[in-house]
């Protein structure tokens, strides 16, 4: 396999894509109907990088997975660091398999462990299966988060279950919401005392970005409707594996070193509230696999068509 070869899946659809050599990165989610692309693409051309490189370092775009933390973190004591987004992204991934689904692996450096992911269509779903395995005779640590930076619009809309009605605020520049503090969902009130409304993506301003977490209780989704397109992604998974989900928003703040900046929104299923596996063993989420031991969790991105907003929630609304 050349370094960037790439795989497919494809049905009548979606049309996915996954680069293994660059952190079993998957690259393009695309519907067929239509032909527009629901991952952001690449802020620069795809590269190695060292293996404590920033992610501003890396391509900036598309889906990674951040394990065993997401945020940079001294190891507790005995443990490694952790670097920036975890050790995957930067990783050539193994490929298990690549016929009907394309089943990829890696091991992570600061932490004994292996995931493996397992990729296919079913219908208008991209099913994304996880078995992560505790390599060592020791007790591990860890944190997970999907990371999928999707392609946005103004006017688009962020969905989450009736049921949450607060987030908490892991970051968000200028402070305009305080770091640690719960804010309320939709619509919060910001430092300066002004309403904002966290669903509709607004303008690229290049000054926005906020990350907040979603506790996920009596269902487990989040979804992203594309108005312009009569077209949105809605993640589903379970909350008994995967309790929140984490919402990055940013309108061009990041990365500050760069010209080309994000415009996107990610909807990330996740085991913990924070970024920082060291938070996460203080605040009493992060996860431990015993000597040897593995856990297992699903992810379902489905391409729903809804001819307005008002269709997609409630069809949203009715899901498990």
């Amino acid at each position: 396999m050349s370094e960037q070869e790439v795989l497919w899946l494809q049905n009548d659809v979606l049309r996915v894509a996954l680069l293994p050599t660059f952190g079993g990165k998957i690259t393009s989610l695309r519907s067929v109907r239509t032909g527009e692309e629901f991952l952001l693409p690449p802020l620069g051309g795809y590269h190695r990088v060292t293996p404590f490189a920033n992610f501003s370092e890396s391509d900036g775009g598309g889906f990674d997975e951040c394990l065993p933390s997401v945020a940079a973190c001294e190891g507790s004591p005995g443990q490694d660091p952790v670097p920036d987004h975890g050790d995957l992204w930067r990783l050539n991934w193994h490929v298990e398999s690549q016929h009907d689904a394309v089943t990829l692996s890696a091991e992570a450096e600061s932490r004994p462990l292996r995931l493996t992911r397992r990729a296919h269509l079913q219908r208008a779903s991209l099913l994304l299966d996880y078995d992560l395995l505790n390599l060592s005779d020791s007790t591990t640590s860890w944190l997970w988060s999907a990371h999928p930076l999707l392609r946005v619009q103004p006017g688009d809309r962020i969905v989450l279950p009736k049921s949450v009605d607060q987030v908490s605020v892991e970051y968000s520049a200028g402070d305009l919401f305080p770091r640690n503090t719960l804010i309320s969902w939709p619509t919060a009130k910001a430092t300066s005392g002004l309403m904002t409304d966290l669903s509709r993506v607004g303008e690229k301003d290049g000054v926005t970005a906020h990350k907040i977490f979603a506790p996920m209780e009596m269902s487990a989704w989040g979804a992203l409707y594309r108005t312009k397109l009569a077209q949105g992604l809605v993640f589903r998974f379970d909350q008994t594996a995967l309790p929140f989900l984490g919402i990055w928003i940013c309108s061009g703040a990041w990365p500050k070193e760069r010209q080309n900046r994000q415009y996107t929104v990610a909807l990330e299923p996740t085991t913990s509230n924070v970024d920082s596996l060291t938070d996460a063993e203080s605040n009493g989420t992060a996860r431990s696999l015993a000597p040897r031991d593995r856990c297992q969790w699903r992810v379902e991105i489905q391409l729903v068509e809804a001819s307005s907003f008002a269709e997609f929630e409630s069809l949203c609304s009715k899901l498990p």
